[in-house]
């Protein structure tokens, strides 16, 4: 009888731990399980508290955590997993801050070498800015196929590492739509995601003040993790921002049901990304997943799932007349919000995890059918 191969996911968290490319891969790996439910399947990351179980279960797969943080014991000991699981194929989940900047994904990928396994890689982010890019990098040369969850990423693998990607693929809603819709709240538009400087949220706090003479009811909720204790980040944004009409709600897990409300019952989802919006987006899918005209900022460059006046509102300046000007535009025209949230869910269906998973099957069995 052949051997069921046995699939390793590898990222630098995992659920409950918030962190977006986990909470991706978590939603990625679900599907997969489902596609594919007599093969064998583990997810190696490292574990919220060091007293916490080196191994456990989770939606039918094990997770193995053999490490707290990624130090120097921490990445011995995910390679040492490795090396003891002899999985069939390895694919890492890259992102840099979720590895604490170090070579913790390529000290995993010589081990999925050493065992003889396929490796695949999918980069959620390319930071040229940082002295980190080497280990991605060197993890793109070492890798047997790689995705790149938006064409900047594809871009920069090539000019880095000079390999071109296998595929340009996407990074779908980390948050499902509630199962029951609530009533909507006028007046509530919210922006959602980690607060860090890839947002540019001033020109939108300023256009919104401009509206609360014609919109009294007018309430911006900001959700995502905020400590301005301990963020100075967040204590300048709360300086800068904060005031009436704007509420810092604090994070929610993807699956808390208050964070799919507090999504589901706003008008509109605004998304002021300082370099554009894309595919990689996972509070811009989060939008289309709920049914949310999305107001947002232009791609780098033209992307056809970025559609104007039909998936989204771009908004191609950054002033706050601008910002001001696109949100009365969606509160005060009920075909243009309409149009907005059927396109968004036309896109949702197109860039579900269902698909993407159907997308990763096939490049896995090529892999696996190599090795056998």
């Amino acid at each position: 009888m052949k051997a069921r191969p046995l699939v390793l996911m590898v990222s630098g968290a995992a659920p409950p731990m918030m962190d977006g490319v986990g909470d991706c891969t978590d939603r990625l790996t679900a599907e997969l399980v489902r596609l594919r439910p007599d093969w064998r399947w583990a997810w190696l990351c490292r574990r919220p508290r060091w007293f916490h179980a080196p191994v456990v279960r989770h939606g039918g797969i094990h997770l193995v955590r053999p490490c707290y943080g990624w130090g120097r014991s921490g990445r011995a000991a995910a390679a040492g997993a490795v090396r003891a699981l002899r999985p069939s194929l390895v694919h890492v989940q890259d992102q840099t801050h979720s590895y604490f900047e170090t070579d913790a994904a390529v000290r995993i990928a010589n081990a999925a070498k050493a065992v003889g396994a396929p490796l695949v890689t999918t980069l959620h982010e390319y930071h040229v800015e940082l002295p980190s890019v080497v280990h991605t990098t060197d993890l793109v040369r070492r890798s047997d196929f790689v995705i790149a969850n938006d064409p900047r990423n594809a871009e920069r693998s090539l000019s880095e590492a000079g390999r071109a990607v296998d595929a340009t693929w996407w990074s779908g809603s980390t948050v499902l739509p509630p199962s029951v819709q609530p009533a909507r709240r006028p007046g509530a538009v919210a922006t959602f995601g980690f607060l860090n400087g890839l947002k540019s949220l001033e020109p939108v706090a300023e256009g919104l003040k401009r509206l609360r003479a014609e919109f009294p009811d007018l309430l911006w909720r900001i959700v995502g993790p905020f400590d301005p204790a301990g963020n100075s980040l967040h204590a300048e944004l709360e300086r800068r921002v904060g005031g009436v009409g704007v509420e810092f709600t604090g994070g929610f897990s993807v699956r808390d049901p208050r964070l799919q409300t507090l999504l589901a019952e706003s008008e509109l989802m605004l998304l002021p990304f300082a370099d554009g919006a894309s595919e990689r987006r996972t509070s811009l899918h989060a939008a289309w997943a709920c049914g949310l005209p999305a107001v947002t900022t232009p791609p780098p460059t033209a992307l056809t799932a970025i559609a104007d006046g039909d998936n989204c509102l771009l908004v191609r300046e950054w002033t706050p007349d601008a910002w001001a000007d696109a949100v009365r535009r969606v509160l005060t025209d009920p075909q243009l919000a309409d149009r907005l949230r059927a396109g968004g869910l036309r896109a949702a269906e197109r860039f579900s995890w269902r698909n993407l998973a159907e997308k990763h099957v096939e490049v896995y069995e090529t892999l696996l059918a190599r090795g056998a």
